[in-house]
């Protein structure tokens, strides 16, 4: 007997869309091959799952599936539908599941990070090392670009967190104080000033200032003091950067003032002197920063927290 196949039903004009049951049917259908073992699975009859067939064939204008043998066999339109539908199917479970759980030792994702170079030089090694023990797939990505271009970049998601001082982002912008320091001079062993400085003394040696002007940084506010206090020919020169000018001052007679915390680890790695500043300074803090795009986010709040603890202590309020 010769088989004959459905005729391709004309298109229902201003039809819905497939509901989510009726496409899960046909995700079925297309894996099973099968109407009796699509009614199985999906715990329905089997006259059910037909009338279902019926409406997707309407729809779509296609037979989608044509008896052979002992098994339905789809056309090259139901083919074609496979993949968008069960991609459809899947971020409709992802909703209906919520945010999946995030799990450091199994996850494979990188994070965006915008830091100064010197909270590279203090912090990015801790963090590092910690995440070799506790979520070794995961990979950080240290950031660089125009400072006066960061709402944008953080609005697409290219930056995850931020750690400094960037008073300027405040648009749907959360922040969490890590913690407060003071600020220290560093200089070559062998200066002169090495036992000590008076404020005299300090006003009188030559400088490298910082300037960071874009990120509106605290130490803006550092240098533009020191602009105030110095004579212009005892500034060497402005640098971008922390760790420039703790190069610059192991080389030359200069002093640089720089936050404690960052002082005392250049201090030990380049071989620096450390002496307290003689003059009054505004302390700085240091935060980190996400946008409220992030902040639900379960990869997002898992690192806020291991940057906290990591940095801070289990303990930490």
């Amino acid at each position: 007997m010769k088989e004959t196949h459905p005729p391709a039903p004309a298109r229902r004009e201003g039809g819905a869309l497939p509901d989510l049951p009726q496409l899960e049917i046909l995700e079925s259908l297309l894996r099973e091959r099968s109407l009796t073992r699509t009614a199985e699975l999906l715990g329905m009859t089997q006259p059910t799952i037909s009338r279902v067939l019926a409406r997707l064939r309407l729809h779509f204008a296609d037979p989608l599936f044509v008896r052979s043998g002992q098994s339905m066999q789809p056309t090259a339109r139901a083919l074609e539908l496979a993949e968008p539908v069960s991609a459809l199917l899947a971020a409709a479970r992802r909703l209906q599941e919520g945010s999946a759980a995030f799990d450091p030792l199994t996850a494979r994702r990188s994070f965006g990070l915008y830091m100064v170079d010197g909270a590279i030089v203090h912090v990015l090694p801790r963090l590092l090392e910690a995440m070799r023990h506790q979520a070794p797939g995961i990979l950080l990505r240290t950031l660089h670009g125009d400072p006066l271009a960061l709402d944008a970049r953080i609005e697409r998601g290219e930056i995850d967190l931020l750690i400094g001082r960037f008073p300027h982002l405040v648009s749907n912008m959360r922040q969490r104080l890590l913690w407060g320091d003071d600020h220290a001079v560093l200089m070559r062993p062998d200066h002169p000033c090495a036992g000590g400085l008076d404020r005299e003394t300090y006003l009188a040696q030559r400088h490298v200032l910082i300037s960071i002007f874009h990120t509106s940084h605290h130490d803006v506010e550092v240098t533009r003091t020191l602009e105030t206090l110095l004579p212009p020919d005892k500034v060497l020169c402005h640098v971008p950067g922390f760790t420039a000018a703790a190069h610059l001052v192991l080389h030359t007679d200069a002093l640089a003032t720089i936050p404690r915390r960052l002082a005392n680890d250049l201090a030990q790695d380049l071989g620096l002197v450390l002496a307290e500043v003689p003059i009054a300074l505004a302390p700085l803090q240091l935060a980190m920063y996400w946008h409220e795009l992030q902040h639900r986010d379960p990869g997002n709040r898992w690192l806020r927290e291991f940057v906290r603890t990591t940095l801070l202590g289990p303990d930490a309020p």
